[in-house]
């Protein structure tokens, strides 16, 4: 039955998954090219002087790429359940409800968790070829926040979608919406080091509100 599930869960999302890794490549090939201009066209100085002092980020155009592939893939994920109805046919299936939309979100969770890898992956690759030690890894921490944004914007798009009641969609956008936005809230270098865990822990709590727009679903709740 989970082999079910997941291929049909594929069969939705794969295009919008590999149209996101071209992109995401895209970009970080941009930005890779971006710092070796810098580098031959400036003093090592100056471009120091640039990101260290200035806080000039220099992977700051994938800043919002995470946020925009989890909405993205709730989105294809999602709305075709709930346009035709089929997402009612999953109430008929010989598992709950609560581990089919488990299952369900664990499968894009666990894809943008790959995309995440190929973010960091590529920022190790770009700043430890240009930069030191220091600032590769403080932008890894920096972006960390981002990556947690796209998981959290998943969620809450997954939550929105699937709930028929525009006053509880009004409701899951005012509880996601500033949480994700806070994860933004930076204006240098690893500002979130010592109050990312607290954020983790409270993005975890999300995972559970999107199980409650399946259950209204389920009770045939409007």
């Amino acid at each position: 039955m989970y082999k079910a599930i997941l291929y049909k869960e594929w069969l939705k999302i794969r295009w919008a998954v590999l149209g996101y890794i071209i992109v995401l490549l895209g970009f970080l090939t941009y930005i890779g090219l971006e710092v070796r201009y810098w580098f031959g066209m400036n003093d090592p100085i100056s471009i120091w002087l640039m990101v260290i002092q200035k806080k000039i980020l220099y992977y700051s155009a994938i800043k919002f790429l995470p946020v925009f592939a989890g909405i993205v893939l709730a989105v294809v994920q999602f709305v075709p359940e709930v346009v035709k109805k089929r997402y009612r046919l999953t109430f008929h299936l010989p598992i709950s409800e609560t581990r089919s939309l488990l299952f369900m979100t664990g499968i894009c969770t666990g894809i943008l968790l790959l995309f995440s890898v190929i973010y960091i992956l590529g920022l190790t690759i770009i700043g430890g070829s240009f930069f030191p030690r220091e600032i590769t890894s403080s932008s890894l921490l920096t972006v960390a926040p981002w990556l947690l944004a796209g998981l959290v914007g998943y969620l809450g798009t997954a939550a929105i979608v699937i709930e028929s009641s525009w006053i509880y969609r009004l409701a899951y956008a005012l509880m996601f919406t500033p949480f994700i936005m806070k994860l933004f809230a930076e204006s240098g270098y690893n500002e979130f080091q010592f109050s990312f865990g607290s954020y983790l822990l409270v993005s975890l709590f999300y995972t559970i509100i999107v199980l409650f727009p399946g259950y209204r679903l389920r009770k045939g709740s409007k």
